[in-house]
C-alpha cells in the first residue's frame, strides 16, 4: 500500500528493465511520482533474455584465484563458456586489470560475503512486487540444480561451497543417483551436483515485467518511449534528462540502464569501469516438460530452464562490448551442452543475444552519485539483475527518503573506485 508523502518528488528513472522498474515500485510505495524512460520498453533486452532464475546463491563473484588461472585455456579452448573480442581488447584492458585485482582471494571472500548479505534480501524485497503485479503464478519454486561432469570439476567448487555457508546459503552436495531422481530425463553425463532448494524461477520473465510495468502505470506512473541522453543539473532543486527532441525535469534521477548506464554516469562526473558481458540464449518451444527446475551445467557455463513456453538454454559470456553482433560459435556451445543433458533435442526454434551491465569486481553500482546528491546509481547487476532487483529498488527508495538504508551499501556505493 502507498504511503502519504510529506514530500513527494519527481522521480525519473532511466531505464525499465527489472531494476528500473522495481525501483518505480518502491517509490511509489514511498509516495512518489514516478516517470520511466527506455527506448524500448518490455522488448527483448536483458530482462527478457535471461536464465530465468532467482538465484539467491549466486554470492560467488565471476572473477577468483581459479578464474585467473585458467584464462589462457578459457580464452584460448574453442569449448570454453569465456570468449573475448581481441580487437575490443584495447578498450577492455583497464577493466580486466580491475577484474584481476578483485580476484584475489581476499576479495573473493570479502566479495561473497558482500553478495551474500545483499542476496538474503533479495526474495523478501521482490516478492511483495511480484504480488502487487498479480504474478505469482509465474514464479516456480522447485530448487536449482548445478552439475559438474567430473569429480575434479566438483572438487574445485569445493571453495565455492564453502563461501555460501559462510554467508548462510542452503546448499546440498549430490550423488549421481540423487540427481538422477530429482530429474530423470537428463541424460547422466553428470557425476556430482550441488542444489539449491531456496532458489525460485520465473516461468516467464517478460510477461512479469510486463505486469509490473502495467502496475506502475496504473498507479499513476508514466513510462517514455525515448532514449536518454544525458542529465543536466538545472538548478538548486531541479535535474533535466536530455531525451532525443525532448527533456523531461525531475527532482531525483535514477540511472538504472543497465550495460547503457556507463556515459549517464560519465555526464554526471561519475568515471566508472562498466562493461558488458554479451549473453545468449536458444529456445526449444514446447519442451519445458523436459525439466523440472532450472539445471546449470558447469562444465559450459550453461543453464536449461523451464518456462511456460518451452525450454531455455541461455549462458556463456562474450567480453566484446555493446556493438558485437551475434557470434556463432556461442550458439554452438549452448547447443552441444544442450545435446550432452538432453539428446532428444535436435533443434532449437530460435536464438538471442543481449547485454549484461558487468562491474569488474562482479558488484552492483547502488548509491548516490558522488558528485551531484540529485542523482542515483542502480545497475551493473551482471548475471544477478532479476535476482537483486528487488532489495535495489527499496535501496534506491530509502536513499530518495533519505533513510537509512535497510542493508549497509558502502560496499556498493559509486566512490569504491
Amino acid at each position: 500500500m502507498e504511503k502519504a508523502n510529506s514530500n513527494p518528488q519527481d522521480i525519473v528513472i532511466i531505464g525499465a528493465g527489472f531494476v528500473g522498474v522495481a525501483t518505480a515500485m518502491w517509490l511509489q510505495k514511498s509516495g512518489h511520482k514516478v516517470t520511466l524512460i527506455d527506448p524500448e520498453p518490455f522488448e527483448k533486452g536483458a530482462y527478457f533474455g535471461n536464465a530465468c532464475t532467482i538465484a539467491t546463491y549466486a554470492n560467488i563473484p565471476v572473477g577468483t584465484p581459479s578464474t585467473i588461472k585458467n584464462i589462457p585455456k578459457l580464452l584460448f579452448s574453442p569449448q570454453s563458456p569465456l570468449s573475448l573480442s581481441w580487437s575490443y581488447l584495447p578498450k577492455l584492458t583497464p577493466w580486466l586489470l580491475r577484474f584481476a585485482w578483485a580476484s584475489r582471494p581476499s576479495q573473493v571472500a570479502s566479495i561473497s560475503h558482500q553478495l551474500g548479505v545483499l542476496l538474503s534480501h533479495a526474495q523478501s524485497a521482490l516478492a511483495p512486487l511480484i504480488e502487487t503485479a498479480k504474478g505469482e503464478d509465474l514464479v516456480a519454486k522447485n530448487g536449482t540444480l548445478y552439475l559438474y561432469g567430473s569429480e575434479a570439476g566438483f572438487m574445485k567448487a569445493k571453495s565455492d561451497i564453502q563461501l555460501r555457508r559462510l554467508s548462510g546459503i542452503p546448499v546440498t552436495k549430490l550423488t549421481k543417483a540423487e540427481i538422477s531422481d530429482l530429474e530423470p530425463q537428463l541424460n547422466p553425463v553428470y557425476k556430482r551436483g550441488l542444489f539449491f532448494d531456496n532458489a525460485q524461477h520465473l516461468l516467464s520473465p517478460l510477461n512479469l515485467l510486463q505486469r509490473m510495468g502495467a502496475s506502475v502505470i496504473a498507479k499513476g506512473g508514466q513510462i517514455i518511449t525515448n532514449k536518454a541522453l544525458g542529465i543536466e543539473r538545472v538548478d538548486a532543486q531541479k535535474l533535466k534528462v536530455l531525451l532525443q527532441g525532448s527533456s523531461v525535469l525531475a527532482d531525483k534521477v535514477v540511472v538504472a540502464a543497465g550495460a547503457w548506464s556507463k556515459h549517464l554516469a560519465r555526464q554526471a562526473g561519475d568515471q566508472l569501469p562498466l562493461d558488458t558481458e554479451q549473453g545468449y540464449h536458444l529456445m526449444y518451444n514446447a519442451q519445458q516438460q523436459l525439466l523440472q527446475r532450472p539445471v546449470g551445467w558447469a562444465d559450459a557455463g550453461v543453464y536449461l530452464t523451464p518456462m511456460n513456453d518451452g525450454l531455455r538454454a541461455a549462458g556463456t559470456v562474450e567480453l566484446a562490448g555493446l556493438n558485437n553482433p551475434i557470434n556463432p560459435r556461442r550458439l554452438e556451445i549452448i547447443s552441444g551442452a544442450v545435446n550432452d543433458l538432453l539428446p532428444q533435442l535436435k533443434n532449437y526454434d530460435s536464438q538471442w543475444t543481449g547485454f549484461r551491465p558487468s562491474m569488474p569486481d562482479s558488484k552492483p553500482v547502488i548509491g548516490r552519485s558522488s558528485k551531484d546528491g540529485g542523482i542515483f546509481y542502480a545497475f551493473g547487476h551482471g548475471h544477478i539483475g532479476v535476482t537483486l532487483s528487488g532489495i535495489t529498488g527499496k535501496l534506491i527508495s530509502e536513499l530518495i527518503d533519505n533513510k537509512a538504508p535497510s542493508v549497509d551499501i558502502s560496499a556498493f556505493a559509486p566512490g569504491r573506485f
